[in-house]
């Protein structure tokens, strides 16, 4: 919902009242208004649930485990791999529809390579991939483990994509190789930093798409 909100109400208001270019509100908006409570509620959330309240015991709720090598490497294999499966569903789809669009409508409009842009972005980053990890793979998925065993990776994935309803289906389906390899990656090595890993470094590449232009592609 409050992502419905912004995408809808704020970021058109920022455009019409200051002449703010969508991406960049979205840069601006999407961390006050869905990330940061994201990440907000992920993280008060396993704090209540800890019998004994510390920063360690915090930090093992949220399975942030130091990394190992073999995190890293199921880290660096699975943004590999999350890249090569996104890349060929958004071929086919271009292929069978050349007027696919893998992004909304405001990641359309590049503003270009500038310094304010990406200072702009900078709070959108961390919030997104450390609030989303936190709170999807550190606090939700640990529960639903708890409920489902093995499979809760699946019922996490298909949550977290559907979190992005609002961004539209095309979003949606170049979405589905993270949203569901990512969280199976995380529970299998049960370590958060693992999905942040993934996530920062396949956001990071988004970014640089949308202001180059490649995201209207």
């Amino acid at each position: 919902m409050l992502l419905w909100i912004t995408l809808v109400a704020v970021i058109p208001w920022l455009r019409d009242t200051f002449g703010i270019l969508p991406i960049v509100g979205w840069y601006v908006s999407g961390p006050a208004f869905v990330l940061l409570p994201i990440l907000i509620f992920g993280v008060l959330m396993a704090w209540w649930e800890l019998p004994t309240r510390n920063l360690a015991q915090l930090c093992k709720r949220l399975r942030l485990s130091a990394l190992g090598g073999g995190d890293i490497a199921w880290a660096i294999g699975g943004l590999f791999t999350i890249s090569i499966a996104s890349v060929l569903i958004l071929a086919l789809a271009r292929h069978l529809d050349p007027n696919f669009h893998p992004s909304p409508e405001f990641l359309r409009q590049p503003p270009g390579w500038h310094a304010w842009v990406f200072v702009a972005w900078i709070p959108l980053f961390i919030t997104n991939v450390v609030g989303e990890e936190l709170c999807w793979r550190g606090y939700v998925l640990p529960r639903q483990e708890a409920a489902l065993g093995g499979a809760a990776w699946l019922l996490n994935g298909i949550m977290w994509c559907l979190f992005h309803w609002s961004f539209g289906w095309s979003v949606m389906l170049v979405l589905l190789p993270i949203a569901l390899l990512l969280p199976w990656i995380v529970q299998r090595r049960r370590n958060t930093w693992v999905g942040i890993m993934i996530h920062a470094g396949f956001n990071a590449a988004g970014f640089m798409a949308a202001i180059s232009g490649r995201g209207k592609l």
